[in-house]
């Protein structure tokens, strides 16, 4: 902090992160990269003023700090010369180093986040050799280079660099040469500058916009603040206390120090004249003479109320002793989560993620859309079992004087296919069959479903679908052969949570959204199976069979999320196709049940993917900037072939009732479909 430009002041302090949703990682945790920095940089680093040897090396180390192993960031350093305005070295030509990481943005649009905070030490008193400068300012650079880790990988639409600022002190003189080096084109497109100085003495955090927050007439400029209140936003929703200079009009005087929500004197006033800003820091702008931030703290251990630039107060040491161990830890995480969800909205990365949790989304719905319809056809899969059961007499099982039969169907099912659904599913049918021969018969009827899943992180909450269905069976007592086709028209009304989770380096999560949303959709499917049966004896059968199963479904667009949410959108309608084949093999087994016909029933297949219908592709619209964007991935098939085994037990528990229990599972598949249902049907 640059205390020669007034008596001292400060500005800023953050808040922001998006509502992380509170999850605890044992491998990392938010502040203890950066204060492991801003420690490492206080005991080995003390008196790295500027023209001194420890600053070089301070500036290797933060450079050290900065580099992060497997990222594609660009890591560079900015030597500059400058001559001493004051101080101890007025006069002299003096050379120091800014660090520069450059993380580049996906989408190309040559704006830039700019994120600073000096590592330099000061001069001001005696034995400033031994000047730890702990809090001013090792406290922000500790943060800014927890931000460079947390946040590399993420993928962000625009471009940040993180700088670290050499010579701040005595005249803001990194920032400066960084400004000067800046292109017309680069300042005008610039998304702004967050700054961080002076962390932990202050009795409060704060966080302030720069002296362009207001024009001429003093009215405060929208496009300059947007920053400063983003952050206030996010401290709020992280449960954070910041708070912004409260521009105190001090006894005597006509006006305060800085306006309202203004900070100064630290190397955001590099930035300021050509772009928005936000200073970070912690002090007491209630304090002192002066109302001017220069008084930091009540705390009755710190004499004066400030340890700026006083070796004998701004160590480790003093400061833990006067506020506890955990305010150190504390300040770095608070600071490390706000600011990291703020540089997160800024450069939208949280709409990239948004963008393709959504299509996640979409995929995930089509996959349990196509499971669903699958299911759909279990109620005709089950009147062919009881009709072909080759152990017993079509008599014994229904009347069939009339060619002309009605009959209801109802059943509920336990469904567990990973990462898709997990659930309870209910469903009910009433049917119309005419039998045009002994050996075959075709029907119709209407169907409805609801489907409760478990909590879900990106999937179907509920399903309720409405349908009509047609089928024909082939085959008989005295037919070796046999077929069952079934085809379904459904719609659906889905309630669905999207899973908006957003994981730095090493775990840390900075967000993690749940987006509710109502869908419609559409399934077409059609279901087949021919086979063969060996007849053994009157109540043993056995045989080959050929699958083919097709779904089309198509998502209407809808909105997924509340209009308050950045991650909120507007999803565009989606239609896929897939189709999978079965061959197998089934044996079936009558018995008699207390006196009543059953039959026990085993399936085992070869499953081949033909196409699974996943979507490539997907348009959304951001309810938090009105953009529509297209997110891409290339899908990476899997499970395309696997094995699926079918086992069931079905009985004549009267007249007119038939009751089946099916347990069917995937195997050799890396995420594992089971279904458990108990049904039954009776005809009229």
């Amino acid at each position: 902090m640059d205390t020669n430009l007034s008596p001292l002041k400060i500005s800023v302090v953050a808040a922001l992160t998006l509502l992380t949703g509170s999850q605890v990682f044992a491998e990392a945790k938010y502040g203890d990269y950066g204060t492991e920095t801003a420690l490492t940089l206080a005991r080995d680093y003390a008196g790295r003023y500027t023209g001194s040897d420890k600053e070089v090396q301070a500036a290797d180390y933060m450079q050290q700090r900065m580099t992060i192993d497997g990222s594609n960031n660009q890591v560079n350093r900015q030597t500059f010369d400058f001559v001493a305005p004051r101080g101890l070295f007025r006069g002299q030509t003096l050379t120091s180093n800014n660090v520069v990481v450059t993380q580049k943005g996906s989408a190309d649009t040559n704006r830039t986040l700019f994120v600073g905070a000096h590592y330099d030490s000061a001069v001001a008193y005696p034995n400033y050799e031994n000047l730890e400068a702990l809090d001013d300012n090792a406290s922000g650079s500790g943060v800014l280079t927890e931000l460079t880790k947390n946040l590399t990988g993420i993928e962000t639409e625009h471009d940040i660099q993180f700088v670290a600022f050499g010579a701040e002190e005595g005249g803001l003189n990194g920032s400066k040469a960084f400004v000067d080096q800046l292109t017309d084109a680069e300042k005008s497109t610039a998304l702004g500058m967050i700054n961080l100085d002076s962390l932990i003495t202050g009795d409060k955090m704060y966080a302030n916009a720069g002296r362009n927050a207001y024009d001429n007439d003093g009215d405060e400029v929208a496009a300059n603040v947007s920053l400063r209140e983003n952050a206030l936003r996010i401290a709020k929703e992280l449960g954070i206390t910041l708070e912004v200079n409260p521009a105190i009009i001090a006894p005597g005087e006509t006006e305060p120090y800085e306006p309202y929500g203004v900070g100064c004197c630290s190397d955001q006033e590099s930035f300021d004249s050509v772009m928005q800003v936000v200073g970070f820091e912690a002090t007491n702008w209630g304090l002192g003479p002066d109302y001017d931030g220069y008084t930091q703290t009540e705390n009755p251990d710190i004499p004066g109320g400030y340890t700026w630039h006083n070796p004998a107060l701004d160590n480790e040491e003093v400061l833990t002793a006067a506020f506890g161990e955990e305010r150190i830890a504390q300040r770095m995480r608070d600071y490390s989560r706000i600011i990291s969800r703020l540089i997160v909205e800024q450069t939208n990365a949280d709409i990239i993620a948004s963008t393709k949790s959504a299509l996640n989304l979409q995929n995930t719905m089509g996959t349990a859309l196509k499971n669903n319809a699958t299911d759909s056809h279990s109620a005709v899969l089950e009147r062919a079992n009881a009709l072909a059961l080759h152990t017993l007499d079509d008599a014994q099982l229904f009347d069939t004087e009339s060619r002309t039969q009605v009959w209801v169907d109802g059943s509920q099912s336990y469904v567990d296919a990973d990462e898709v659904q997990e659930g309870i599913r209910a469903n009910i049918g009433l049917y119309g069959e005419y039998m045009v021969q002994p050996s075959w018969r075709v029907g119709a009827g209407v169907q409805a479903a609801n489907q409760n899943n478990n909590t879900v992180e990106n999937g179907i909450k509920k399903d309720t679908s409405y349908g009509i269905q047609a089928y024909s069976l082939l085959g008989g007592k005295d037919t070796a052969w046999w077929n069952t086709t079934s085809l379904s028209l459904s719609k659906h009304d889905l309630d669905v949570n999207r899973t908006v989770k957003l994981d730095g380096n090493d775990g840390i999560n900075i967000i993690n959204n749940s987006e509710r949303g109502d869908a419609d959709a559409d399934v077409f499917s059609a279901y087949n199976e021919l086979g063969y049966n060996f007849l053994i004896k009157k109540n043993v059968a056995h045989g080959a069979f050929l699958g083919l199963n097709y779904s089309d479904t198509d998502i209407d667009g809808y909105t997924s999320g509340n209009a308050n949410s950045r991650t909120a959108l507007k999803v565009d309608s989606t239609s896929s196709e897939a189709w999978d084949s079965e061959l197998g093999y089934q044996l079936q087994y009558g018995f008699d049940l207390m006196g009543t016909p059953a039959k026990l029933q085993s399936k085992i297949a070869y499953v081949h993917v033909i196409d699974d219908g996943l979507t490539d592709s997907l348009s959304t619209t951001s309810l938090a900037d009105g953009q529509t964007r297209e997110v891409s991935i290339t899908q990476v098939d899997k499970d395309d072939d696997y094995g699926r085994f079918e086992l069931s037990v079905s009985n004549k528990v009267h007249k007119n009732v038939y009751a089946y229990l099916n347990g069917d599972t995937t195997f050799a598949r890396d995420d594992k479909d089971s279904s458990v249902q108990l049904g039954l049907q009776y005809q009229f």
